[in-house]
């Protein structure tokens, strides 16, 4: 009897996830989405898409967000959207307005106006970067994982803080609401998932006590709630056991995020070197996995009522795939990218791409990225480059970019040389190298006669 009763689980494991693969295959008819939104002049952190599949919100490195229309032709870019002063980690669409939330590297969170393309508010805090925001069911309330162990929730109605959380022993990476809106769950690096009462802002309990730290959450219903973390895990644990429900899969890399579909359905992870599964939602049966990129899959996006997912990371730009048939090559990018080339035996040039190509480009028209064109950077005052956001610090500074002080930004750094800057902490501890990437950089610069 144990025998027939596996075989008839096994049996309905198959029809379920063969009802999925015809569904998403159905799909296939619907409308191809655009294969790339290509925008950006840096690596994309997150995507968000409308539920109606119209509308997508990419936020990158670059310090932009960009909001896109997608059309029978195409995506349209209808506005860049500009005023944080570090890298963008997360971007939300707010229900029923026609309005967008994010957060930053430089510790803010923004409310944009999507119909305007411009900044309503500017939400700081303390600098420590802000790397995931979520929304209550309504859309009033914004909750916030910071990396001062805290999480925050805002009013987003009366524009202010309304909740300090503290209780974890590391960073916050993620947080999700309760299906009511009056609790908030938290996940950090010390591996806990915690229960919050917002209105009194005390903890509850914590949900769940792993080993590792805890990087993606999501609530995939009134009382289950799905993590990634660290060491690879993907699994789902009840709220109201305060307990592991099942695995859904043990990777070798970290798994970067987790997400859900708009219907519930479907359920997603991305991992640290570039494998993406889409499961049932209920039972974690695989429906289907790949490789779909180079590198690390920092976040992903379900696309309603089709058979396509888009997901984003090192690349500028975003990438469909289609689950079912499955299509994995179609949209990748070339490897090695600008910044992982090794076939140099140029030391300076080596160092530039590991430090520097990321953030700058060396041609004239070769655009800015999250930081400006290096072009003709010799002799340069700091900040003078016209169409370039830059940080106060910069616009302030006296700094003539020259052998001596690009030796000074890199032996202190930017953050003690430039107080305020937007640049990210780079230092080079080896004089060889700090000097051999002086080298080429004086000869990569150097304006074409």
């Amino acid at each position: 009897m144990i025998t027939i009763l596996k075989h008839l689980e096994n049996l309905a494991d198959i029809v379920l996830t063969s009802f999925f693969a015809i569904c998403l295959s159905i799909a296939a008819s619907a409308q191809e989405l655009p294969a790339k939104l290509e925008g950006h002049g840096g690596p994309i952190k997150a995507i968000s898409i409308s539920p109606d599949g119209e509308h997508v919100l990419t936020a990158s490195f670059d310090y932009s967000i960009i909001h896109w229309l997608i059309t029978e032709d195409g995506a349209e870019l209808v506005h860049r959207l500009e005023g944080h002063d570090a890298a963008i980690n997360d971007v939300l669409f707010i229900p029923e307005r026609e309005e967008a939330i994010s957060v930053s590297d430089d510790g803010s969170l923004g409310v944009w106006d999507l119909k305007q393309g411009t900044l309503i508010k500017r939400l700081d805090a303390p600098v420590d970067k802000v790397l995931d925001v979520a929304l209550s069911p309504n859309g009033k309330l914004a909750g916030v994982a910071r990396w001062d162990k805290t999480a925050r929730v805002y009013d987003l109605e009366k524009q202010t803080e309304i909740a300090l959380l503290e209780g974890h022993r590391g960073n916050v990476n993620s947080v999700v609401f309760s299906a009511d809106g009056t609790k908030l769950y938290s996940a950090a690096y010390d591996g806990q998932i915690l229960e919050w009462d917002i209105s009194s802002q005390q903890l509850i309990r914590p949900i769940y006590r792993h080993g590792w730290g805890i990087n993606s959450i999501v609530r995939l219903d009134d009382d289950r709630i799905l993590f990634g973390s660290l060491d690879g895990t993907v699994a789902i644990v009840s709220i109201e056991k305060a307990e592991k429900v099942f695995d859904v899969a043990k990777r070798e890399r970290p798994i970067q995020t987790v997400k859900i579909s708009s219907d519930g359905a479907l359920a997603a992870y991305g991992d640290g070197a570039g494998w993406v599964e889409v499961f049932a939602a209920d039972s974690g049966k695989r429906i289907e996995a790949g490789e779909v990129t180079y590198g690390p899959v920092w976040d992903l996006g379900f696309v309603s009522g089709t058979n396509q997912i888009y997901h984003v990371g090192l690349d500028d730009f975003a990438s469909r795939w289609q689950i079912a048939p499955q299509k994995l090559q179609q949209n990748r990018a070339e490897f090695p990218r600008r910044f992982q080339v090794r076939d140099t035996n140029d030391l300076g040039e080596l160092e530039f791409q590991r430090k520097c190509s990321v953030c700058h480009t060396l041609t004239p028209d070769g655009g800015h990225r999250a930081g400006p064109t290096l072009y003709d950077l010799f002799g340069r005052k700091a900040g003078t480059l016209p169409d370039y956001n830059y940080s106060k610090a910069l616009l302030k500074t006296d700094v003539i970019w020259n052998a001596k002080t690009i030796a000074q930004l890199f032996d202190d750094g930017p953050d003690i040389m430039l107080p305020g800057t937007k640049m990210p902490i780079q230092r080079l501890k080896r004089i060889e190298r700090r000097d051999e990437l002086i080298r080429f950089l004086k000869e990569a610069t150097k304006p074409v006669q």
